[in-house]
């Protein structure tokens, strides 16, 4: 199977009923996004799929054709995002911090400039109550400042 994952192409030998998840995970060693409840609903293992967030526990590797995956590990260090996680100095317990990241990434690829409500909106699709957390809300406001490809 054939998948093109952080602008690189990858051919992996997996069930294509194997999730999206189980993929990254055990057969490209790539372990940002975090498996939790399996069911779609804590967001700890958010991706972009063609630039829009989705819940890697979620879907088959068979049903992606040709899709552009892009996981945390393909977010750079110096991506306005993570930056201005930095700069606010997000508290985290890590578990949902790369899906929060992937779920802003997404959030400002299509709306340069969010209100608080689209900001919270866009973060309050799972169970993680640290969408409601000041300081990710400025932080994704403070990244919305600069023009960057996502």
């Amino acid at each position: 199977m054939k998948l093109k994952i952080n602008g690189k192409h990858h051919e992996v030998d997996a069930d294509p009923e194997e999730t999206l998840l189980q993929v990254l995970m055990d057969h490209l060693n790539l372990l940002g996004s975090l498996h939790s409840s399996g069911q779609g609903e804590c967001g700890s293992c958010i991706v972009l799929i063609n630039g829009k967030a989705h819940n890697a526990c979620q879907i088959t590797v068979g049903s992606l054709n040709g899709d552009r995956i892009r996981t945390i590990e393909g977010i750079p260090e110096n991506h306005p995002v993570k930056e201005a996680w930095r700069f606010e100095n997000v508290p985290e317990c890590s578990y949902c911090k790369s899906g929060q990241i992937m779920k802003a990434v997404a959030l400002l690829s299509r709306m340069l400039n969010p209100s608080e409500e689209d900001i919270r909106e866009a973060l309050n699709t799972d169970q993680c109550t640290c969408g409601e957390n000041p300081q990710i809300i400025r932080a994704i406001n403070r990244a919305s400042k600069y023009s960057y490809d996502s």
